[in-house]
């Protein structure tokens, strides 16, 4: 009888982890699912689209500049608050071809919340302008996952970018 109880816990524990892994897959996939919104949302200047993606239009959206930063310490200087309200009319006014590359995902989650760390690059049309690290806060809502903050590091590219031919 001992051993009847025992492997009808092991099953119900494997069962349950089994469960617990499927869960965190889809978790995972939908989060990707929010980042590659992001990304095409850019790419096709849909303002709409890249709007739904936040949970409220008050989040934070803060840039660190490094070559702005001055002293032996990190310094205010380079800290600049934004919002994403800004980034996209910006994206939506300009006429160049624009695109974020994201490589590198780490995605820690609960199911309820999540922290996403990526590597990124920004280009106008050919021209890598800028790149650096990327931290995002997301929390799981009844229309989805909906990003609650941004921060990024930023490393402007020291090569000036390219004259258009006339």
């Amino acid at each position: 009888m001992k051993i009847r109880t025992i492997m009808a816990v092991l099953v119900m524990v494997l069962s349950s982890v089994a469960v617990a892994k499927e869960d965190g897959k889809k978790v995972d996939q939908e989060i990707r699912e929010v980042i590659e919104a992001f990304r095409l949302s850019i790419i096709e200047k849909d303002e709409e689209t890249f709007n739904d993606l936040f949970y409220d239009k008050s989040i934070p959206w803060i840039s660190v500049v490094a070559d702005k930063r001055t002293g032996s310490l990190p310094s205010q200087s380079g800290v600049r608050p934004g919002s994403y309200v800004q980034f996209i009319s910006w994206i939506v006014s300009t006429e160049e071809k624009l695109e974020e590359k994201f490589w590198d995902i780490e995605i820690l989650t609960d199911s309820d919340i999540a922290s996403v760390h990526f590597k990124y690059s920004f280009h106008i049309g050919d021209y890598k302008s800028n790149w650096g690290d990327e931290a995002w806060h997301l929390l799981k809502t009844v229309d989805g996952w909906k990003i609650s903050s941004v921060v990024y590091s930023v490393t402007a590219n020291p090569e000036p970018r390219p004259k258009k031919s006339s």
